[in-house]
């Protein structure tokens, strides 16, 4: 724009302020059409829609998606309703899977859902066939430290107790953090723990822990402990926090990436611990048209930002903590696509040789 603008006052003379002007006044009025255009052909097509919000499951991602669901869409040209759907299974990959080969890739379906999404292709070719690059990433709500913790009766008080006093943990499968985290413990670190798989759900990890069929979680979000009042009766015990700081209400809990013992270790640790800075990722269908990510971004920006779906989420114990906007979300996205082939090869080694979890 500049060279062109530098034309036009050389040759007006004395004009040249007034023909700058023009020049300026022009080229906005082009660009804000440009712009103009897709936001009313998006707001024609949202006009009248439903928007469903996959989560993988109950808990914290639910209730995350329905605060979404009650202000995001003041914030969408042509004001569409949503709804939230469940689709449990692989710690997100089901749904991820769904997004990529099966949903209608118009913006009229999105995604909120684990931060394992964006590891699995990585770890678990087999299964998480997708290219987490191709989907169209809108945001990240939040990080959520994961925590090891134990039900009250069991013997644990220190990371030492794990090496020493055997207890059973749980979690879903494999690709979930609940089962990696303690495959990593148990292999690499030495923790005497028996891990039984299997539980669709967080929620129903945690029925299991009340029921007695297992003592503890190596690795569960902050927000999902939060669904419970375990804390404020000092049902459980936190042992471990995961992420690369603590929490500034767990200053005495220990960090797992302190256990590491050198910097392959570190950065496996630093790989699967990703799921924690991007605990609430959101994301539509690949191949979604510019103008409507565009305005899902927009209106997911806008929402984390509005006081009353912040109050709201206070209210339920829920948090925002360093949000991600989609391009700052897909470019974190890209660098994890890109670990070292070393580093990715011995963590699936490690959950290679752990299918016999007992």
């Amino acid at each position: 724009m500049t060279p062109a603008l530098y034309e036009r006052k050389t040759t007006c003379g004395r004009g040249a302020v007034r023909c700058a002007a023009i020049v300026l006044l022009t080229t906005s009025f082009l660009a804000v059409s440009a712009i103009s255009f897709p936001l009313r052909a998006a707001d024609e097509f949202y006009a009248g829609k439903v928007i469903t919000i996959i989560v993988d499951g109950k808990g914290a991602y639910e209730r995350y998606a329905r605060t979404f669901m009650r202000y995001m869409p003041k914030y969408i040209p042509g004001h569409p309703s949503m709804i939230v759907k469940a689709m449990p299974g692989a710690s997100g990959v089901k749904a991820a899977t769904y997004l990529d080969k099966i949903a209608p890739r118009d913006g009229t379906v999105i995604a909120g859902l684990h931060g394992a999404v964006i590891t699995s292709p990585l770890l678990f070719p087999d299964t998480a066939r997708y290219d987490v690059n191709a989907f169209s990433w809108i945001g990240n709500a939040t990080r959520d430290t994961y925590l090891a913790y134990v039900w009250h009766t069991a013997p644990i008080y220190s990371v030492d107790d794990f090496r020493t006093k055997p207890i059973v943990v749980g979690g879903s499968s494999i690709g979930g953090a609940g089962i990696d985290m303690a495959i990593i413990a148990k292999e690499l670190f030495g923790f005497k723990i028996k891990i039984v798989s299997g539980y669709p759900t967080s929620n129903d990890t945690k029925l299991a822990m009340e029921r007695g069929e297992i003592q503890g979680t190596i690795a569960n979000g902050w927000s999902s402990l939060n669904t419970t009042d375990w804390l404020a009766k000092k049902k459980v015990r936190i042992i471990i926090q995961h992420g690369s700081k603590k929490r500034p209400d767990l200053q005495d809990i220990p960090l797992f990436i302190e256990l590491a013992r050198n910097d392959e270790e570190r950065k496996m640790i630093r790989l699967m611990e990703v799921r924690e800075e991007i605990a609430k990722p959101y994301l539509a269908p690949p191949g979604l048209p510019p103008d409507r990510l565009a305005i899902l971004r927009h209106a997911f920006d806008a929402t984390m930002k509005d006081p009353d779906f912040l109050g709201d989420l206070k209210k339920a114990n829920m948090e925002v903590d360093e949000p991600l906007s989609g391009a700052e979300l897909a470019a974190t996205v890209k660098e994890i696509s890109e670990t070292p082939p070393s580093v990715v090869k011995r963590l699936i080694t490690l959950f290679a040789e752990a299918k016999d979890l007992n």
